[in-house]
Order: C-alpha cells, then sequence, then structure tokens
C-alpha cells in the first residue's frame, strides 16, 4: 500500500508503507507494482546422510518456531495462540534468513569469502586449503582410508578442528565425506513462499522427513548399512540442533565482541592517537564440527557392537568364564569424544573416540604406557582378540 505526500515544491511524492511481506523485498521504499508474496521464497536448511554404496538416505530439515506450533491449539494450557498471518510471515522470513546465514558460515569453511566481503580472507583462505581434501570418488568399492588420513589429520586434534574431505560444494549444496561408510550433504532448500506461510499453519518444512519415513519400508535388509534408518534420521536431527547451537554461540560471542570494541573506540585518547585495528573474524568450525560429531556417534556405535560380540566370542568360542568389563565415561550427548576404560583380568586399556579416529592406551607390566590408533571398529576387534589370547 502507497500514500500520496505533497512535498514543498508542489510534486507529489509516494511513500511505500511497510509491511510483512514487504521485508523480503530489496526494494523496500520503494514503489515496486510487480512484487508479488507468492513469488517470495523461503528457505530451509536441510541434513543427508547417505550410503553412497547402497544410495539410501536418511534427511532432516531445520523447522520453524511457528510451524512447531501448529500443533498447539488443542493445548489445555493455551500457551500456544493463533498467530496472526502478518507475524507468521514475518517468523517464516526470519527463519528462512538464519538458515541462508547459517549455510552460508558452513560454506565458507570450504570456499572462502573473496577479499571484498571479508577483511581476513588471505588467511582464511590459507587456512582453508589446508583443512580441505577433494575427492574424485565417494564410493566404498575405492577402498578410501578414513577421511581424517586422507586429510592428513593429526589425530590429537579436537573434533572441532577435523579436516574436511569434500565431495562437492555448489551455491546451495555442499557435500563431504562423513566417515568410510556415510556422506553428509547440507542443502539450502525452498520451503514454500511468504504468501504460504500467511495462509497456512503447516509450512511444508518436514515434507522431507515425512517422505523419507514412507519409503523406508520399501528399502531392503542392510541397505542403511552399520546404522538403521531410524538411527541415521535422529543423527540428522542431532547434527542439525548441534549446527543451531553452534551458530548461536557463535553469534552471541561476535555480538559481546562487537559492543566491546565499540566501548574502547569511544574511550579518550591518552597520548598516541588509536590506530583501529582490523577486526578478524574467527570461523565458527560448523560443518568440522558436525562431521566431528557424527563420526563420533557411528563409530562408537560400531564400537559396542564390537564389545558385544567380544563377549560372546569369550564365552561361546574361548569357554571362558571371566567377563570383560567395560565402563564408560559419562560425557555430554554433544561431546566431540568418547571415552571408556577396558578391563580383562590383568589387562587394562583406556580407549577414547575422536571422530573416526580411535586410541588405545595401555598400561604394560613395566609400567609404562603404551599407544596405538585405529580407524575401524574391525582393527580394535582383531587387537583385543590378541590381546586377550
Amino acid at each position: 500500500p502507497t500514500e500520496s505526500v505533497k512535498t514543498i515544491d508542489g510534486t507529489e511524492a509516494f511513500k511505500t508503507k511497510a509491511e510483512p511481506f514487504a521485508i523480503a523485498d530489496p526494494t523496500l521504499g520503494k514503489i515496486d507494482p510487480d512484487f508479488d508474496p507468492d513469488k517470495v521464497p523461503l528457505l530451509t536448511l536441510l541434513f543427508e546422510i547417505e550410503k553412497p554404496s547402497t544410495g539410501f538416505s536418511q534427511c532432516a530439515t531445520l523447522s520453524s518456531s511457528f510451524s512447531t506450533m501448529r500443533g498447539g491449539a488443542n493445548d489445555s494450557g493455551g500457551n500456544n495462540k493463533q498467530l496472526h498471518p502478518d507475524e507468521r510471515v514475518i517468523e517464516a522470513l526470519q527463519h528462512s534468513l538464519f538458515c541462508a546465514s547459517l549455510f552460508e558460515s558452513m560454506r565458507a569453511e570450504i570456499i572462502p569469502l573473496t577479499a571484498s566481503n571479508a577483511p581476513s580472507a588471505t588467511s582464511t583462505q590459507q587456512k582453508g586449503q589446508k583443512s580441505v581434501v577433494w575427492l574424485s570418488s565417494e564410493m566404498e568399492e575405492s577402498f578410501l582410508p578414513p577421511p581424517s588420513v586422507m586429510a592428513g589429520e593429526d589425530t590429537s586434534k579436537s573434533g572441532e578442528a577435523r579436516l574436511l574431505c569434500v565431495v562437492h560444494c555448489h551455491e546451495g549444496e555442499v557435500k563431504v565425506q562423513l566417515d568410510d561408510e556415510y556422506s553428509l550433504t547440507v542443502k539450502l532448500i525452498e520451503a514454500g513462499t511468504a504468501a504460504a506461510a500467511a495462509s497456512a499453519e503447516s509450512s511444508g518444512i518436514d515434507d522431507h522427513s515425512n517422505k523419507q519415513q514412507q519409503n523406508d519400508v520399501s528399502d531392503g535388509p542392510g541397505a542403511s548399512g552399520s546404522q538403521t534408518p531410524s538411527q541415521l534420521r535422529t543423527l540428522c536431527r542431532a547434527l542439525l540442533l548441534h549446527s543451531q547451537s553452534l551458530y548461536h554461540e557463535h553469534r552471541m560471542k561476535m555480538r559481546q565482541e562487537q559492543l566491546s570494541s565499540e566501548k574502547k573506540e569511544h574511550m579518550p585518547l591518552m597520548g598516541f592517537a588509536r590506530v583501529k585495528k582490523q577486526v578478524m573474524t574467527p570461523s565458527p568450525h560448523i560443518l568440522q564440527s558436525c562431521v566431528g560429531l557424527g563420526c563420533k556417534f557411528i563409530f562408537e556405535k560400531k564400537v559396542r557392537v564390537v564389545l558385544k560380540a567380544l563377549s560372546l566370542w569369550l564365552a561361546q568360542d574361548m569357554k571362558c568364564e571371566d567377563k570383560i568389563v567395560v565402563e564408560w565415561l559419562p560425557l555430554a550427548l554433544f561431546d566431540s569424544h568418547s571415552r571408556f576404560a577396558f578391563i580383562y583380568r590383568n589387562l587394562c586399556m583406556d580407549i577414547g573416540i575422536y571422530g573416526d579416529v580411535l586410541r588405545v592406551t595401555q598400561i604394560c607390566d613395566t609400567g609404562e604406557f603404551k599407544t596405538v590408533a585405529f580407524g575401524s571398529d574391525l582393527e580394535l576387534e582383531y587387537f583385543l582378540k590378541l590381546e586377550i589370547r
């Protein structure tokens, strides 16, 4: 909507009122007769985990707050109220901008920003080149080693400093190798339009997850690999939540640093004039942290299966009455590593899982420590059997 105003020189000017649809319009404050809310796309973030050898995949999308309130009409407490169409549009637009910014932050870990967009582009690009290796194939039949080995990663690094093995990187899609079995794809997809968000309670953001659940039955047994379909879907949702939390923490930290720098600029000058330093924006390493966390979840599941099979092997094949004692360290779910103690008779080992790398520290009879690293659950199984024998 517009309104006419008489100016001092007698000419007639027009003003455009800022309504919710106009927030997404780049010509805000100008007359745009061709503006159509049906053509304003809303974006959301999608995480997909795929097993390349079988083509099986599971995915999850990041839902906005208004889409999660569509079932709140029956709430007895009355906390979830029906939102006005304009408010739904604003929340949908905020969610779309958040997803776009989060995706660009992850994509910048692979392809750094240009010098015109980032003040520290030179140093960032150098770090990005050292932390990324590009793959020509993602199939298991190519006998690829663990991604950390291909990228030349130091196994002593934490999960947030992991190196990435990139399959491809496009404008709206990034695909990296999660481990030697699965790949992770991050997509920025359309989830309806602004007009649809204003007229409907459901934005259709969860359509991908619903379709994936319906297609689970059609996939053959073993197509999902070492993880079940429900475990892969849960892992997608966990990585989405983890990336969102990391981005929020990063933005809050940058906001605090910006406020402190502004206070320093307004301080009275003492002696020599202050020279304004160029602010270096550190990378939050969201994609690297998600890859490390996903590897840890998958590797830990495989290790638990190995420990269970090892107990059955001792009881049935070796006819041994002594049992294995495994004590897991109670760490947070989103911690970058897992750790447990393995005890059998006089054998005592401290085993840690760091992404797709497993380190075993053993106390020898002489009191010395012996450390060895493995990249697969099969190597760990053979090692433990040799030590037990």
